[in-house]
């Protein structure tokens, strides 16, 4: 992945050069801080946290909440909104992430439709899916490009078995 660095005068930011993303925004006093924390981020992850779903590599929930609970990093989940009903629950969360004077937040919504459960389980089990989808995608958007970092260096450029 080829980057261009761009820097004002209190901003630097990080563009991948093919696709146009923005990797990164941030006072230059918290560039070094952000690096490390998604070279931490990159080091707790390993094989095991994902897996490929019709050849689409997926963070497994387990590496997620590792990434959350293992970083020097605080955070809240808050429930903003959630609509129960008997075909299904739907929550809408926000994730705040705090290390020193850096402060993301991201939105995300998950659902569960009861079918989904098979029989197994009742409106908690429904609710409690939807609640960790919804936590899962508000980590991936935070922690998107180490997850993507992760992939691509790692997970795809290993042997195929």
């Amino acid at each position: 992945m080829e980057t261009k660095t761009l820097k004002t005068s209190d901003e630097i930011l990080e563009i991948n050069t093919n696709t146009g993303e923005v990797i990164m925004s941030a006072r230059k006093d918290d560039y070094d801080h952000i690096q490390r924390t998604k070279i931490k981020a990159f080091r707790l992850l390993s094989r095991n946290d994902f897996v490929n779903i019709n050849g689409v590599w997926e963070a497994k929930r387990d590496a997620l909440i590792k990434i959350l609970s293992s970083l020097p990093i605080s955070y809240s989940w808050k429930i903003q909104d959630k609509q129960i009903t008997e075909k299904y629950a739907q929550v809408l969360g926000v994730l705040k992430v705090e290390t020193g004077s850096i402060v993301r937040e991201a939105d995300s919504m998950g659902i569960c439709e009861y079918s989904e459960l098979k029989g197994n389980g009742g409106l908690h089990f429904m609710n409690a899916r939807a609640e960790t989808r919804a936590l899962k995608r508000a980590i991936e958007t935070l922690f998107g490009s180490v997850i993507n970092y992760y992939v691509v260096h790692v997970l795809e450029s290993a042997p195929r078995a």
